[in-house]
């Protein structure tokens, strides 16, 4: 039965593409314009570079937990998981460590954050949004010092040292398969959220339970959910808890995501989703106590 799950789903999906071709379209040409006018020029170009640079062995000499943070907390998801799986695939992160680093770094960017959740959605300022911001990456630092403190003593295997002379055509095959890779993931990102969007869309048509059309899309893919989590009337503190918490998971969306880029790796997708869920759980509570009323 579990085999016939997902052809079933996916037939389910097709029909209704068919039987409700408005919706299908404008939900697709949401989730395409969302990918184009903003994760494409986001993304692409920090998978490119960084690609590159842990192809090259350039980070194995450096510590790889500060660039998976900061490609993972600046550039948004997946790019997180991506450098994680890089780093363990070139032998410059051990599996424990990845683990660890899988529940620290996968998260929304600060310009999807602050310009498009807090000021474009939610009408807040700088100065409003900090503590929600706060209550939002909080909860990856709580759930990543267990996994520190108990840090299996298995080391990455040691890195190739630095070639003294590189060939101009090897330094540009490197960089072009570099190129390659983030244009497949990238290609990969555009239709899982196309997809994902026109979901929300047909679940958005059905519900009339303002928190429920609400919860569903922002469960399936996080930005079209924010905006229609705006749009429902809700209190305030609801409307802005349920917005943040929609960010700190990433929705299934960003978890089909985060598992395409993990591939070929030992990191579950499961463990992955828990530790999401538990973000996401601690940043609707905190949220919804800093909101005034």
């Amino acid at each position: 039965m579990k085999k016939l799950f997902f052809p079933l789903a996916v037939l389910l999906f097709f029909l209704l593409c068919i039987l409700q071709p408005e919706k299908a379209v404008a939900g697709a040409a949401a989730g395409l314009s969302l990918w184009y006018c903003t994760i494409l020029p986001t993304l692409l170009p920090c998978m490119i570079l960084s690609g590159y640079l842990i192809s090259s062995n350039l980070i194995c000499h450096l510590p790889p937990a500060p660039l998976a943070l900061v490609t993972g907390w600046f550039c948004g998801y997946p790019m997180g998981a991506r450098t994680v799986a890089d780093l363990w695939k070139s032998g410059c992160l051990s599996e424990a460590d990845g683990r660890g680093l899988l529940r620290l770094c996968c998260m929304p960017g600060p310009m999807f954050l602050t310009g498009f959740l807090s000021m474009g959605m939610l009408r807040l300022s700088l100065a409003e949004s900090l503590p929600f911001l706060a209550a939002l990456y909080l909860p990856p630092v709580l759930c990543y010092l267990p996994a520190r403190l108990r840090r299996g003593k298995a080391a990455p295997s040691a890195p190739s040292p630095l070639p003294k002379e590189t060939a101009p055509l090897q330094v540009f095959l490197n960089f072009e398969k570099a190129m390659m890779d983030g244009f497949l993931i990238m290609v990969k990102i555009g239709g899982y959220l196309m997809l994902f969007t026109m979901l929300s869309y047909f679940f958005r048509s059905w519900i009339q339970n303002p928190f429920l059309s609400s919860l569903i899309p922002g469960l399936l893919e996080m930005t079209s959910g924010i905006a229609f989590t705006v749009q429902t009337g809700l209190s305030r503190p609801l409307t802005t808890a349920l917005c943040f918490t929609f960010a700190a998971f990433g929705g299934l969306s960003g978890l089909a995501q985060t598992v395409s880029v993990l591939k070929s790796t030992p990191f579950s997708g499961r463990t992955y989703l828990f530790w999401k869920l538990a973000q996401a759980a601690l940043t609707f509570a905190a949220v919804l106590l800093l909101c005034p009323a």
